[in-house]
């Protein structure tokens, strides 16, 4: 062999492990862009393998807190209306706003009950109007009254500590108010649309004085009866956040993450790839049975998109991973997968989960948007029951 033809093996060896080494780190490589000064992280259909990161979460199931166990119903709570859960692990269940007697029953983190509170009433320390909101760092518990524009703080015991006047009309659907580490408070808003056919969601971030500091999104919200079409499910729009940023999805963005600093600046776009779901014939059927008693003015009015929108909620964990529930078929018949990005919004893992989110009759989020908590490695949601009941699981997560 001459020394040309050595040469040429030579090269054609180093290309060919060139394009062997491009080809398979190519699909691993993480995309980013910026957009107006904002990094934009792009993940596609698949989690990126990252060393050291987990691909795929699993759940064991520990216990439940079921509506139609008949000592739960002895206790008074027949029905969920929406939950949360403190620093320490205890449960705090809510029921519908207008529910009589008492409307938050607390559970210890091996769901023995311990206590209710928060009675329905007019009188000192009772809950006229309840909005629920998020628990607080301190572990207190919020309950917004909109139409006397307060808020009634309870601490961890139930015990009624004190009241803050809110100073701007927030409206009764789809209000909260969250403090944030740094004094801030997260506040959204309902405001009448001029031509009176919906509301705008507003969300914006708000100084310890109830000034508006900035905007941060807004959302429209249809009223049946007074639009000509009607589209269920309704769009979505949710919210969540952990102690460093506030992170917002609207349907009308696609899938699409907004990452927002304690200050109100957009810090990060978290974009994903997603395969749309077509909307199915049995969910269909659900909504007319859920119309039955409906007037005829609105069933004529109804219609379903050809497809589910790409997210049915968003929710954070105490580490700063966050969790999107997509509407693709999970591990079981009613099961469906979320999708897991880590704090840098790199796409890492999936999960399957069954969970009853929300009435896509009733509102595009409910009391507080969240039916879904993550915290000290075990996650929480409410499940429906082939009986019609609603019932709270408490899983313990592995990750692998």
């Amino acid at each position: 062999m001459n020394w040309e033809d050595y040469l040429n093996k030579i090269i054609i060896f180093v290309l060919i492990v060139l394009m062997s080494g491009f080809c398979t780190s190519q699909p691993d490589r993480i995309a980013k862009t910026t957009e107006d000064g904002v990094e934009v992280v792009i993940n596609r259909l698949q989690p990126y393998p990252i060393k050291g990161e987990p691909s795929r979460y699993h759940l064991e199931e520990i216990f439940t807190v079921d509506t139609e166990d008949e000592s739960t119903a002895g206790l008074g709570l027949t029905e969920i209306w929406g939950f949360d859960v403190d620093s320490e692990g205890s449960i705090f269940i809510y029921k519908p706003p207008m529910s009589q007697g008492d409307l938050v029953f607390k559970f210890a983190a091996d769901g023995t009950f311990v206590r209710s509170f928060a009675t329905r009433g007019e009188g000192p320390g009772e809950v006229p109007t309840a909005t629920y909101q998020k628990i607080n760092d301190s572990d207190e518990i919020w309950i917004a009254d909109a139409a006397h524009s307060k808020i009634m703080v309870f601490d961890k015991n139930g015990d009624h500590i004190t009241e803050i006047s809110i100073r701007i009309w927030i409206g009764a659907m789809g209000n909260m108010i969250q403090v944030l580490p740094n004094g801030n408070y997260l506040i959204r808003r309902s405001v009448p649309r001029p031509a009176g056919d919906g509301l705008n969601l507003v969300t914006s971030l708000y100084d310890s004085g109830f000034e508006e500091i900035k905007e941060l999104d807004q959302f429209e919200i249809d009223h049946p009866m007074r639009v000509e079409k009607f589209r269920l499910p309704m769009k979505l729009s949710f919210w969540t956040m952990t102690r460093d940023g506030v992170y917002i999805v609207n349907e009308d963005r696609g899938y699409e993450i907004h990452v927002y600093d304690l200050r109100g600046n957009l810090q990060r776009k978290i974009r994903k790839e997603y395969q749309p779901v077509s909307v199915s014939g049995k969910f269909k059927r659900d909504i007319g049975q859920k119309l039955e008693n409906t007037p005829p003015a609105l069933k004529t009015k109804v219609f379903f998109p050809p497809h589910f929108p790409p997210f049915q909620c968003l929710f954070a964990d105490d580490k700063g991973y966050l969790y999107v529930m997509t509407y693709e078929q999970g591990l079981s018949p009613d099961g469906h997968i979320v999708d897991v990005f880590n704090p840098d919004g790199i796409y890492v893992a999936t999960m399957s989960l069954e969970a009853h989110l929300n009435d896509p009759v009733f509102t595009p989020g409910g009391p507080f948007d969240s039916w879904i908590t993550l915290k000290r490695n075990h996650l929480y949601a409410t499940r429906e029951k082939s009986s019609g009941f609603t019932e709270l699981v408490v899983y313990k997560v592995f990750r692998e």
